[in-house]
């Protein structure tokens, strides 16, 4: 196997810009037509969305003698929904599919009219038993699947699978960069899922092509990149459920993969140090960025990308999800702390990135409707101008003066309080969100 070995980031702390570049808010749409989910997958098509596994739930919870994830709470059906005629439909998963498909936190990306997905966690039987990280990659068919699940048709021959173990992995992130498909970090965990017991995670970026010719899709050209660098004793790549996006480098302008945040360090926390790599079509280059200690939006959410050509700037917005530092009801950053630790988070918060190096801006005065976005998704609006062979960043030069609206989020967990138990419940979210973009 190949191994490269990383280079620290060689920047400055601080960015060029003064603030924000823009202010992020979020109004409810006006048609809902959308299930409860969190942790899903998601593939589009036009106004369509295909919706996959995932779960009807909150947050699965660390303690107690039932299952943190429960079969009954697993998304047992594919989904299509049409935002704009608020109409959905759903079909039951094909009973040889069953289990990898209604599994949660599966590796996800859509590649033209073909959805992959990698991996995933859940039960592998009828009951609470045989708890697993699937093995498999499966290939469906967008177009095809969305009209068999509107017209009641069968799904088989529209959805392709094979079992490899190297792509036993959840909680991680798949993308893909030039013609080379990249399997992000995660781990793999087998069994009934407890806290304080960790599964063996990756620590790896996995690079590979898939061919999807044949009856099955098929790994081809595998190769890992590592890492030595620690981080509070633990290898910067020992992460997972965290925030990733395409970005544009500032360096080149060549469009790579930035990863942010993380759980779980060795001293129970998040990562602060962002990962970025390009694929350069021979090899891909991995970089971490130990000037830059971030300190907002630590784990999995619903993320924003953009890039400013006029200034060289790339720009990435997380919305909620559950952060380490935190704002006070007077406005102040505060860290968390033993009775405040990775809170749920009802603000959105922006990095800037440039030559000059990077900078976090939250939004102090402009609250969320809640404590939402953790396992959420962003869709973006398909008339929003992109960077060329981006697939996902906003060009934000394009952008109009005024606000903009950008994409909408969807679903994710729910919170009531920064810290969730018996009195502050969590569940899984049904509401799409509009995402509007407005200038400073």
């Amino acid at each position: 196997m190949k191994h490269l070995i990383l280079g620290l980031l060689l920047c400055g702390c601080l960015s060029a810009a003064a603030q924000a570049p823009y202010t992020i808010t979020l109004n409810k749409a006006a048609n809902q037509p959308a299930p409860a989910l969190q942790s899903y997958c998601i593939a589009t098509l036009g106004s369509y969305w295909l919706l996959i596994g995932g779960r009807t739930n909150g947050f699965h919870g660390t303690a107690g003698s039932g299952s943190t994830f429960p079969t009954s709470a697993s998304n047992t059906s594919i989904w299509v929904i049409d935002v704009s005629s608020n109409k959905s439909w759903k079909a039951a998963i094909p009973a040889n599919l069953q289990y990898q498909l209604s599994s949660t936190n599966i590796a996800y990306y859509q590649d033209g009219n073909t959805l992959y997905l990698i991996g995933g966690y859940g039960a592998g039987c009828a009951n609470d038993g045989c708890y697993q990280t699937f093995p498999q990659l499966t290939a469906i068919d967008v177009q095809r699947t969305i009209a068999a699940v509107q017209n009641g048709y069968a799904l088989n021959n529209y959805i392709k699978t094979t079992t490899d173990s190297r792509m036993a992995v959840t909680g991680g992130y798949l993308v893909k960069l030039n013609d080379w498909f990249h399997l992000v970090m995660g781990q793999n965990y087998t069994g009934k899922y407890s806290g304080g017991v960790t599964g063996k995670y990756t620590e790896q970026i996995a690079r590979f092509k898939i061919d999807n010719s044949g009856s099955a899709p098929a790994i081809t050209n595998y190769s890992v990149i590592t890492t030595n660098e620690q981080y509070n004793g633990a290898n910067q790549f020992h992460r997972r459920d965290y925030p990733s996006v395409k970005m544009v480098m500032p360096a080149n302008r060549n469009v790579g993969v930035a990863v942010f945040g993380g759980v779980f360090n060795n001293q129970g926390g998040p990562f602060i140090n962002p990962v970025y790599f390009e694929d350069m079509g021979f090899n891909t280059l991995a970089q971490i960025d130990t000037n830059f200690r971030q300190r907002f939006c630590m784990y999995d959410c619903a993320a924003v990308s953009a890039y400013n050509s006029s200034t060289g700037e790339a720009y990435v917005s997380f919305i909620g999800g559950i952060t380490d530092w935190y704002i006070d009801d007077s406005g102040n950053e505060v860290p968390g702390n033993a009775s405040n630790f990775m809170p749920w988070f009802n603000r959105v918060s922006t990095i800037v990135r440039s030559m000059n190096g990077t900078q976090e801006y939250p939004q102090k005065n402009v609250t969320l409707p809640g404590y939402i976005g953790a396992n959420a998704a962003f869709i973006l609006n398909p008339a929003i101008s992109l960077i060329d062979k981006s697939g996902e960043v906003i060009d934000y030069a394009k952008l109009q003066p005024g606000k903009n609206l950008i994409g909408w989020m969807y679903g994710g967990i729910e919170a009531t309080a920064p810290q969730s138990n018996g009195f502050n419940p969590t569940s899984a979210s049904s509401t799409i969100y509009e995402v509007w973009l407005q200038k400073n």
